[in-house]
């Protein structure tokens, strides 16, 4: 039987990618730092698929949480097939000068570290099966473009683009049998905004409304686990996150400014009818 290993499993994205993989099938680690919501979840889904879950809660910004939970897995199951490094917040948001350095560091530990010790624990163990498995790190569409408001979220989403591809060429070097994808997923409706400070909370509130009103993560997550099984490295939930990469790639060959993708256009607009009301 065939094991995922999913991060941030509690919530969102990674909540239905819990639900996706059980649905077909496997045994699913869940993993997430919120350890009550974590326990609802994984007894509400052990009510669906008995004895098809193992809940784990750690920090995964602490090497030596993941390292226990590395080893919690591998002795447990024996074997892991997908690592699904989903989670993730979205940090203060503001101006980059309005932003502290204190919140810009907790962004990148959890979007950009957190990856990283997930991937630097579990790949001594995936290099050692006999047959192939797959790292997925879910990045998002400011992995390929950006706007206001977002620096420290973007930047690490930009990270994890650059470590996906980076990881993805070590293996390929050093013919490793551990696939790789990346996935750009556009607006959600999740609890991203949950813990999100906020500097502007007019941007604040229409991000949030524009989140509540998005695609279902489980949409999301069928197509991911879709496209995952095909073995396709860049992953495109929402097929307009494709253009807002072309857009920003035709404005650097050009030495063009930036730019504004209908999504900061929206918003822009958004905001300015929502404070033109208080």
């Amino acid at each position: 039987m065939k094991v995922a290993v999913i991060t941030g499993a509690a919530n969102g994205i990674g909540l239905a990618l819990s639900q996706v993989n059980l649905q077909r099938g496997n045994i699913v680690v869940m993993v997430d730092k919120d350890e009550i919501k974590l326990k609802q979840e994984a007894e509400r889904l052990l009510t669906l698929f008995p004895e098809k879950i193992l809940e784990i809660s750690c920090d995964i910004t602490q090497p030596n949480d993941i390292a226990q939970l590395a080893y919690l897995v591998e002795s447990k199951l024996k074997r892991i097939d997908w690592i699904y490094n989903n989670a993730g917040i979205m940090g203060q948001l503001g101006p980059l000068w309005d932003l502290s350095s204190e919140h810009i560091q907790k962004v990148m530990e959890v979007n950009l570290h957190g990856m990283i010790h997930i991937i630097q624990a579990f790949i001594p163990f995936l290099f050692q099966q006999t047959f192939h498995s797959h790292i997925i790190n879910i990045a998002s569409l400011y992995s390929l473009c950006t706007g206001s408001q977002t620096a420290s979220y973007a930047m690490s989403k930009h990270a994890v683009l650059a470590l996906s591809e980076s990881l993805f060429f070590d293996l390929l070097r050093m013919k490793k049998p551990v696939d790789v994808s990346v996935v750009f997923p556009s607006f959600t409706d999740t609890s991203l905004l949950s813990h999100a400070t906020n500097v502007n909370s007019s941007f604040h509130d229409v991000l949030q409304s524009l989140l509540s009103h998005s695609r279902p993560a489980i949409d999301i997550a069928e197509h991911i686990v879709h496209e995952v099984e095909q073995k396709k490295f860049y992953i495109f939930p929402d097929k307009e996150v494709k253009g807002y990469c072309e857009e920003r790639t035709k404005a650097m060959i050009l030495q063009e400014n930036p730019h504004v993708t209908n999504i900061e256009k929206l918003m822009g607009a958004l905001i300015k009818r929502q404070e033109s009301r208080n």
